[in-house]
């Protein structure tokens, strides 16, 4: 079982390891020379995701599990492939916390650009939305939906691995709730056993999208009823909280931690919108810190960019967020909708600061398109249409921000998609590493690998994935330290990492080119197998 005393122990050996106080954990029995082994790995610096300080060791690989990690005679070995590690970090694959994307839908390349930033798992469904639910006929629940995603993912391939929550938003609306003020008893019903089902099938939890149409509409008993039936199956709720405004975000904490009364909760990509300084961010993570110490089994993640990503629906008024209040505000309410619109954008740093990311005008800011057509600020993003194209906010800033990339206890995500025009999609991992470890020096490469896999695993409770460890699943980077990059830019964003030598997933070495047609040796993992 998952427990908050788990979680804390984790924690407090992270704060301790961080600092290379314990030994080595590498196996002294010595491997066994008389099997054949698929890959050894040779002459590497061992980082093992759980904190503990790096020590030099060879690694054994059989079939898609570690067989070994310690000394190795080369000359009494017997292997199929040996990689040369020597110079070289060995690290578990990073677990993605909050990505996005289908391995099903061709544009999304078999996730490979996850796998180009060293990410061999990735946890989807998030935002109140998942990819394993295909409804015929209506709103119906459709009961093997979710496991027919399961088999078609596995039978199609995929990159990396994928774990998955269900998402709260599509739930609610196969269940009937859809954007309902108030769902009622019977809505309520269908969403848990929607949630049962779910996490027979394998899922890890639920996620939730309170900032989004519908999940906005969720009150404090809809959620609890929820958390329970989730805490009932040991699973977890991630969160897209309610409000990361600077002025609410305590407040949506604050709700979070309600529901972490029922069960295991973790804020997603953890901000403060409009945030200036490092104390706000460590405030958020005092309030966080203090609900743990009281009993809530409580996290959160983070990736390390200044903009959001979403649509136009972030500076609508309450009362325009639904298509159909849209409609009615920019048909009958027009003069006061853009003087609300008028409002928010200079609260969120003019138009100049939301980037246009799909469409005619992809890649160009709010302020360049009303060069272009003519038109006001708030005329243009009315008549883009509900809920507008895709867009990148630049809201946040560094000092704020910083507070959690560098917190022992927040994991690192990426938020991205294949195909999101965003930096984040294609080199949050290697960004992290290049800046706050090998620049900055402002965390240990323990601390920051721990944030990347072992903590990450701990949090969803991905009982086989995230550490170095014998009988582990065999998904294991080799990366040349100095040579971890980002590379992606605003004006660069399909840049590709540099620095990671060997990917490797489920004991096979991967190729992460684009549009590859070598194989993917990802699958779904499951909660119920304890995968």
């Amino acid at each position: 079982m998952h427990t908050l005393t788990k979680l804390m122990a984790a924690i407090g050996l992270l704060l301790i390891n961080a600092c290379g106080s314990n030994e080595p954990t590498a196996d002294t029995s010595g491997p066994d020379y008389g099997i054949s082994y698929d890959i050894h790995i040779s002459g590497g610096t061992i980082v093992d995701g759980s904190g503990e300080a790096a020590y030099m060791a060879d690694l054994l690989v059989s079939g898609d599990k570690i067989a070994y990690i310690g000394a190795v005679d080369a000359s009494k070995l017997n292997t199929a492939q040996t990689l040369d590690a020597s110079g070289k970090v060995v690290s578990p694959g990073f677990i993605d916390a909050h990505s996005h994307g289908d391995p099903l839908q061709a544009d999304n390349d078999m996730l490979r650009n996850f796998l180009r930033q060293g990410i061999t798992t990735v946890v989807l469904g998030q935002d109140g939305t998942n990819p394993g639910y295909f409804p015929s006929g209506g709103p119906e629940r459709d009961i093997n939906s979710f496991n027919s995603w399961i088999d078609l993912v596995n039978a199609g391939g995929t990159g990396p691995n994928v774990a998955t929550l269900v998402g709260h938003g599509t739930i609610r609306r196969l269940s009937g709730g859809g954007e309902k003020d108030k769902v009622t008893a019977e809505d309520q019903a269908k969403m848990e056993q929607l949630i049962v089902d779910a996490m027979a099938a394998g899922a890890y939890g639920l996620n939730t999208g309170l900032e989004y149409v519908p999940g906005r509409y969720a009150d404090t008993e809809e959620m609890a009823g929820l958390a329970k039936v989730v805490d009932a199956h040991d699973g977890l709720i991630s969160s897209h909280v309610r409000n990361e405004d600077d002025d609410i975000v305590h407040q949506s904490i604050a709700e979070l931690i309600d529901q972490g009364k029922y069960a295991r909760v973790n804020a997603s990509h953890i901000k403060v919108v409009y945030g200036k300084t490092r104390s706000q961010g460590d405030a958020v993570l005092a309030q966080i810190r203090e609900a743990r110490a009281a009993g809530i089994d409580i996290t959160a993640d983070v990736y390390p960019y200044l903009a959001s990503f979403g649509d136009m629906s972030y500076l609508y008024p309450e009362w325009a967020k639904r298509e159909f209040e849209f409609n009615d505000a920019a048909a009958n309410r027009r003069e006061e909708f853009e003087e609300f619109l008028r409002a928010k954008i200079i609260r969120r740093n003019g138009p100049g600061a939301i980037l246009i990311s799909n469409g005619e005008y992809a890649g160009k800011t709010l302020a360049e398109i009303v060069a272009i057509t003519g038109k006001r600020p708030e005329e243009q993003i009315i008549d883009f249409g509900h809920n507008g194209p895709a867009t990148a906010h630049f809201i946040m800033t560094k000092e704020t921000q910083d507070a959690f990339i560098t917190a022992p206890d927040v994991s690192i995500s990426t938020d991205g998609s294949p195909t999101m025009r965003h930096p984040r999609s294609f080199g949050s991992f290697p960004k992290v590493i290049e800046e706050y470890v090998v620049r900055d020096k402002v965390l240990s490469l323990e601390l920051a690998i721990n944030k990347m896999t072992g903590q990450t695993a701990n949090i969803f409770d991905i009982q086989t994935r995230g550490l170095l460890k014998k009988g582990y699943g065999a998904d294991i980077l080799i990366m040349d330290l100095a040579n971890v990059k980002a590379n992606t830019t605003w004006t660069d964003i399909y840049a590709e990492p540099t620095g990671f030598d060997y990917v490797i997933v489920n004991g096979r070495v991967t190729d992460t080119a684009v549009k590859s047609s070598e194989p993917t040796y990802g699958r779904v993992l499951l909660k119920t197998k304890g995968d």
